[in-house]
């Protein structure tokens, strides 16, 4: 299941700050591609593999993934679009980062993370990926579960638990974003077992709380989701 998150002004999507992009491109300069891992059936980059073979990207996206996908690349091809590369084995986590011109709206910054979450002979995967182009971000999540089986998605709901607006408050919520709906993108820690629960405030709850004097990174926090394997999902 994707989890989608729209695109600032006016939604739920999560606008990256224009200083942050500048920020992220030289690490790109200075980070090398990492040597392929060993196979590994319940990795996460069997997992990716595994999502590319059925992916169908909605027309509006604009991640290297979706482009992979709609050029009908092959598994080594769509590797070598990210120029930064990220496997790490032992923790079950993989992160590539891309960066293209291939769309009219000019350069498009593409990040992938995912990470298997162990469970008797099968796992969990949980594949985020977000791509930012002219100052907007879009994300989706999939999660899906991979292992003898085969690989199948699975419902958002059935592997994390219910995520109320108020679980961001910190204290009291300010009346800036009472009433607001807020976005969610998940996360996977690089190292245990756990999925961090970012709020993401619409741009123009996020003006409205400039306005009023309110930091909304202070009022509000993330939430650590901690793999359970006994029921085979997250909780708090």
């Amino acid at each position: 299941m994707f989890r989608f998150h729209f695109p600032f002004p006016g939604s739920r999507g999560r606008a990256l700050k224009p200083t942050l992009l500048p920020r992220l491109l030289p690490a790109l300069l200075v980070s090398g591609v990492a040597q392929a891992a060993a196979p590994d059936p319940l990795g996460p980059l069997e997992g990716v593999r595994q999502f590319m073979a059925t992916f169908t990207p909605d027309p509006a996206e604009r991640s290297l993934l979706a482009y992979a996908r709609r050029e009908q690349l092959d598994w080594t091809a769509t590797q070598n679009l990210f120029a930064s590369q990220l496997h790490d084995a032992p923790n079950h986590y993989l992160e590539w980062r891309g960066h293209s011109a291939l769309g009219v709206a000019g350069p498009t910054f593409t990040v992938v993370r995912a990470a298997t979450f162990l469970r008797a002979g099968q796992a969990l995967l949980v594949l985020t990926r977000e791509w930012c182009a002219a100052g907007r971000c879009e994300s989706r999540t999939t999660f899906a579960w991979q292992g003898p089986g085969g690989w199948k998605s699975a419902p958002e709901p059935s592997v994390i638990p219910l995520i109320r607006d108020a679980d961001f408050a910190v204290g009291t919520l300010p009346a800036c974003l009472r009433g607001v709906t807020l976005g969610v993108q998940y996360v996977p820690a690089r190292q245990g077992t756990s999925l961090h629960a970012l709020p993401l405030v619409p741009a123009t709850a996020q003006q409205r709380c400039e306005s009023a004097g309110v930091n909304v990174t202070t009022a509000t926090r993330a939430l650590r989701l901690n793999w359970t394997p006994g029921v085979g999902k997250f909780r708090r």
